[in-house]
């Protein structure tokens, strides 16, 4: 009997490939698997290894453990089996971030929206895989978390920390719907980064003075920049406009899909409130009519980079555009979004409905427009006097007093 036959015979599972190889053999959801080991078969040594291979395989697939892609990565096989418990993070991740694109029902979540779908994704890459890739499903425990948490919360706040770790944690959310651990090891956990900076600058509308220098110029750019103001849209949201989302007998934009940096490509929006219909002012209307001698013919985007002619590729491009622009008429930059919070703010400080400005802007409900903008819609001259003038049981006479207090 040759050696090749005698270790055959004495190492279960394994057999003789080629001369740089042996052959792993397992059974695996009820099908025979073979898979190749690099060694030197002509070393008993190696035929040793391999028999504690194919031991280790077997016992995790009793204990149900076993993960093809962390044994045979390289294998073609491997993407046909779902990860299980015994998988790598780094596998998993990408694996849970396309299951939670569709919706999970029974975890209530539902359908990612496409931008933060790419988010989580180029979160997994380029933060979570570093730091816990290598961890198994059933392994990883809050200790990890927390001891990343120590080193990476000292270069970003808090709530960031909890972005990041939001696709882990729906990740194990899932792994525990699918019995492949018992429980979430990071359900509860709390961890603390930089505290966030002063927010008393984050609402920086432009002012009247402001609005008209900034328009003055009468471009391309400027239908952009009216068209912003007065209609509060996203900048992801407004360069994503067409011209069949415009009708010009009912006065109103429909606000479908959104071109972000993340995205470089135009996708759904990221909530329900989101997808609305705006009804026009008639400067904004004016901005249309005035962009339309430069898109309409040649162009499905209402709003075009005007250098380039095509679509705008991001915020990026706009940010340069609208710096220049604020260098040459004088006024103080601010990032470009700040049009979203002055066609907020001169709405609701001149009386507008608070409702009304609510679904305009896509919030999911009135009462966080209210808290966002609270102070410039109680920093009005006579607040709360409105319902005076229409239902007041003061005579004419009486009226003197209010004018008095008025002047007062």
């Amino acid at each position: 009997m040759g050696r090749k036959q005698q270790y055959k015979n004495k190492y279960k599972g394994v057999s003789y490939q080629s001369g740089a190889s042996l052959q792993l053999s397992f059974s695996y959801k009820g099908k025979q698997q073979f898979q190749t080991y690099e060694c030197d078969p002509n070393q008993e040594q190696s035929w040793l290894i391999a028999s504690e291979i194919v031991y280790d395989i077997k016992r995790e697939i009793r204990e149900g453990t076993f993960d093809y892609k962390r044994w045979f990565p390289d294998s073609k096989k491997a993407i046909t089996y779902a990860p299980t418990g015994g998988a790598f993070l780094k596998d998993y991740l990408p694996y849970a971030n396309q299951v939670r694109l569709a919706g999970i029902p029974k975890l209530n979540k539902p359908p990612l929206a496409q931008a933060t779908y790419v988010y989580n994704k180029r979160t997994i890459k380029r933060v979570l895989t570093p730091a816990f890739g290598n961890i198994c499903v059933d392994e990883i425990h809050a200790d990890d978390v927390y001891k990343w948490a120590d080193h990476y919360g000292k270069k970003v706040t808090t709530s960031t920390l909890f972005n990041i770790l939001s696709p882990l944690k729906v990740s194990l959310d899932l792994a525990v719907l699918e019995k492949k651990i018992k429980e979430n090891p990071l359900k509860g956990i709390t961890v603390y980064g930089l505290p966030k900076k002063n927010k008393l600058d984050k609402h920086d509308p432009f002012n009247k003075e402001e609005i008209k220098a900034l328009l003055s110029y009468g471009d391309e750019f400027s239908n952009y920049l009216r068209f912003a103001i007065f209609t509060g849209l996203r900048p992801s949201e407004q360069i994503a406009l067409t011209w069949q989302d415009y009708s010009e007998t009912m006065k109103t934009i429909r606000v479908d899909k959104g071109f972000s940096d993340s995205d470089y490509e135009v996708s759904g929006l990221k909530t329900p409130a989101a997808y609305r219909v705006i009804h026009l002012s008639p400067t904004a209307i004016y901005a249309l009519d005035c962009q339309k001698k430069h898109t309409r013919p040649q162009n499905a985007e209402i709003f075009v980079n005007p250098y380039t002619k095509e679509m705008w590729t991001g915020s990026t491009p706009i940010r340069q555009r609208f710096r220049l622009l604020c260098k040459n008429v004088g006024v103080r930059y601010r990032k470009p979004y700040q049009t979203r919070h002055t066609y907020a703010t001169i709405n609701l400080s001149v009386g507008e409905n608070a409702a009304f400005i609510s679904q305009q802007m896509g919030h999911t409900d009135v009462g966080f427009t209210l808290k966002t903008y609270a102070s410039y819609v109680l920093n009005k001259n006579n607040a709360g006097w409105k319902a005076d003038s229409q239902f007041t049981d003061l005579d004419t006479k009486t009226q003197k007093l209010l004018e008095f207090v008025k002047k007062d």
